[in-house]
């Protein structure tokens, strides 16, 4: 018997891999922004040295390579919604994110860009005691998200940080996310925006890869064209997201 008629086991088995996920995902993120300003060497910042090298080394991506792969992570976009059944914002919001990543570097970039994030999220509430116009709510949202991503990019001594593009785009995933507590509430702009997060990070994860960057060298036009040719394949997928399987399979055996 369940103790909630209203929560279905399938449901209570993704919540807590998601809050597993999530929580691991934390404990990683201050590690790292730990060893990226940690000066005297201390053990977390030799385990992140260990586990994940330099956390504010560049990558060293051709600019052709970036462009040619991006199309891949268009794919990821479109599997995780069809088929996993995630939400993310939309289908660009994560390939820009990831493109900011790769711009920025594979440690220091989404950890310096969720830091700012996280502040924007924040200052949303207190924004909104001032009672300003959504335009005038806006703009001072994106001022504080930009101070605190320069902060940041300042003290770590890394400009690329602070460039135009990756600014930008740090900028509107807080617009989005807002947008969506506003409309969805606060849990699932959340939830969206962890999502969009892990996305962003597995794109970059994909268009890094040595197997990736070896075949955009020998055959460059065969990553746009394979994604072309996945995107149609998942694009005519109709059957049920692994995250309603879950749902159904649990209410069968109710």
């Amino acid at each position: 018997m369940r103790s909630d008629p209203h929560i279905l086991p399938g449901d209570l088995a993704i919540k807590r891999t998601f809050q597993t996920l999530i929580g691991l995902l934390v404990a990683t993120f201050f590690a790292v922004m730990w060893a990226l300003f940690d000066t005297a060497n201390s053990l977390v910042t030799q385990a992140v040295h260990a586990v994940f090298g330099d956390p504010g080394r560049p990558w060293k991506l051709p600019q052709l390579h970036l462009l040619l792969a991006l199309p891949l992570g268009a794919v990821i976009v479109v599997f995780v919604r069809s088929v996993l059944g995630w939400k993310t914002f939309g289908l660009f919001t994560p390939m820009l994110l990831a493109l900011a990543y790769l711009q920025s570097g594979p440690i220091a970039g989404p950890t310096i860009s969720t830091a700012a994030i996280l502040v924007g999220m924040i200052a949303a509430p207190l924004l909104r005691r001032l009672e300003m116009s959504r335009v005038a709510f806006l703009g001072t949202l994106i001022a504080i998200v930009v101070t605190a991503l320069g902060a940041l990019a300042l003290q770590l001594d890394n400009l690329v940080l602070i460039s135009a593009f990756p600014v930008v785009v740090t900028a509107l995933v807080v617009e989005r996310w807002w947008n969506a507590w506003e409309s969805e509430g606060r849990k699932q702009a959340m939830r969206m925006t962890a999502t969009t997060l892990v996305v962003a990070l597995l794109i970059q994860g994909l268009v890094a890869s040595p197997l990736l960057v070896a075949l955009a060298t020998d055959y460059p036009l065969a990553i746009p064209s394979s994604a072309i040719l996945m995107m149609i394949l998942l694009g005519r997928y109709q059957g049920l997201r692994l995250s309603e399987l879950g749902r159904f399979h649990a209410a069968k055996e109710a």
